[in-house]
């Protein structure tokens, strides 16, 4: 009689977790004409041989899934050249997740998945190069569903030149919905509340999948992705973050909830730790370093700019195991351009003539920058040059030279080039809330004049304080360009953009110009 009850009690369970992968609210957003691959196709990590394809079912039952999955080198699926069968269950949320290999290099590809007799859209992605004379990725990051449409999105999915998408994290944003009638949300969140369990975070990545412009770029271009904070809760360090009390639980608990989730949704390859360092290679043109700003290393931030702490040598952002692999991998590499996928800002910058009070951002790379001095120094002693560091997070544009201790006129010079060892490209949000959202554009333009004066930010570049979009990072034997697209509009779905802006830096010469 024990026996049975434990069994009934089991199979209960598995019945239960079925039926509430996902909050009700979501069912209203499906489109039938996609059922049960409501949340459509992606692929990701391309490699020069493999990638990784990915999809998700949606079972009305509690019962395993067998989904057959297919690779071609043509859009109509008729010359496959690999296929196989696997089956999904509730565990994953009925997730499907592929590495395809002994595949082609530098080759575009199709996909499909198969349940019963019913297929997936088709897929389209391409594997990395061994040699290559151009590389072009598209560079997002920081999209907030209630912010506006994913425009940015659109924009990508337009396009057919690109290498890949690189995504620097915030993908989802685990705030309950935005109920204020002053500042109101262009879309509401689901759950309306902020996530902490299992069914949120799966229900929230299922909103933001559901968006047709985000589901069409990964169905197009494969993805290479790394979370920053909001994919856990705001401001994350090792052991907590900002946006995480006391009462909602233990943080380690949550922690493992959204890097679970993380997995189950993005097209990246799995692996026994959900860790998501990484290096991927393309061929003699690039090595994109991919980086764990959050959950490796990094000790909780200071409160104050003139906290003692700040210049602690023990306070670290990637830990000393990821700093080294990093270094090591820099001065070790022999592609031309070494990309690095970065979540915070990284350059210096200096805000005192805005605020004493926040004269640096404690969050970024200015609130460590013992271990950032570490990672330059190692730069510099190894004459290590052509370092392009890709940066997300702060929702603003900005270009900078990279260059350690940009004020000291005897080792940086802004007209020669002197000291610089590579750019900073930071890019916009695709959607989430800039100091546009927060000011009048003519209060922009004046914060803006204060940061880039020269005697505060002689290495900025170049800035954008208000539109969003996304780069373009054009990477030729040449130069390193990045192009800023930013969206005509959030309000609404719109392909168009309004204007761009470029900056590039030539091999070896390390400093930014302006591209006409």
């Amino acid at each position: 009689m024990r026996i049975i009850s434990v069994l009934f009690f089991n199979c209960f369970i598995i019945f239960l977790s079925a039926q509430s992968l996902y909050v009700k609210e979501i069912n209203a957003l499906l489109n039938p004409a996609l059922k049960p691959f409501y949340f459509g196709v992606a692929s990701g990590d391309p490699g020069q041989t493999e990638v990784v394809i990915w999809t998700k079912v949606w079972n009305e039952t509690s019962e395993p899934v067998n989904v057959k999955w297919e690779v071609a080198i043509d859009t109509l699926m008729q010359h496959i050249v690999a296929t196989g069968q696997l089956i999904t269950d509730t565990s994953s949320a009925n997730t499907i997740k592929i590495q395809v290999k002994e595949l082609m290099p530098n080759t575009t590809y199709f996909y499909r998945f198969t349940t019963g007799d019913v297929f997936s859209p088709t897929g389209r992605t391409k594997t990395a190069p061994v040699e290559a004379d151009e590389l072009r990725f598209a560079v997002v990051s920081c999209n907030n569903y209630e912010h506006g449409y994913f425009n940015a999105y659109r924009l990508i999915a337009n396009r057919n030149d690109i290498s890949a998408v690189i995504h620097l994290g915030d993908y989802i944003y685990e705030y309950g919905a935005n109920n204020s009638t002053k500042h109101p949300s262009v879309r509401q969140h689901i759950p309306d509340h902020e996530i902490l369990t299992l069914q949120d975070y799966r229900s929230r990545y299922a909103q933001y999948r559901l968006d047709k412009d985000l589901q069409e770029a990964h169905r197009l271009h494969p993805f290479i992705s790394e979370w920053d904070d909001h994919e856990f809760a705001n401001d994350a360090y090792i052991d907590g973050a900002k946006n995480h009390q006391p009462e909602e639980g233990d943080w380690k608990t949550r922690e493992a909830i959204a890097k679970k989730v993380y997995f189950e949704w993005i097209p990246i390859t799995d692996n026994a730790t959900d860790n998501i360092i990484r290096k991927l290679s393309y061929g003699n043109l690039a090595d994109v370093f991919m980086l764990d700003g959050r959950t490796e290393g990094r000790c909780k931030q200071v409160e104050s700019p003139y906290d003692t702490m700040l210049t602690c040598v023990t306070r670290t952002m990637l830990g000393k195991k990821q700093c080294d692999w990093l270094t090591a991998g820099i001065d070790n590499s022999p592609a031309q351009w070494k990309v690095v996928a970065n979540q915070v800002v990284f350059s210096e910058l200096d805000a005192h003539q805005l605020s004493k009070k926040h004269a640096i951002n404690p969050d970024a790379w200015d609130g460590y920058p013992e271990e950032r001095k570490e990672i330059l120094d190692s730069f510099y002693q190894h004459q290590v040059k052509n370092i392009i560091i890709m940066t997300g997070d702060i929702h603003l544009s900005w270009a900078f030279d990279l260059v350690q201790n940009p004020k000291d006129k005897s080792r940086y010079n802004a007209k020669t080039g002197k000291g610089v060892i590579g750019a900073e490209y930071v890019v916009p949000s695709v959607s989430s809330n800039g100091l546009g959202e927060r000011f009048p554009r003519g209060l922009c333009n004046l914060i803006g004049s204060i940061i880039k004066h020269k005697s505060t930010n002689p290495h900025l570049r170049f800035q954008n304080l208000v539109d969003h979009g996304y780069v373009l990072l054009d990477l030729n034997k040449e130069r390193a360009k990045a192009t800023w697209f930013f969206c005509k509009t959030l309000k609404s779905r719109s392909p168009q953009y309004k204007a761009k802006d470029s900056y590039s830096t030539k091999f070896n010469e390390n400093r930014l110009v302006r591209e006409k």
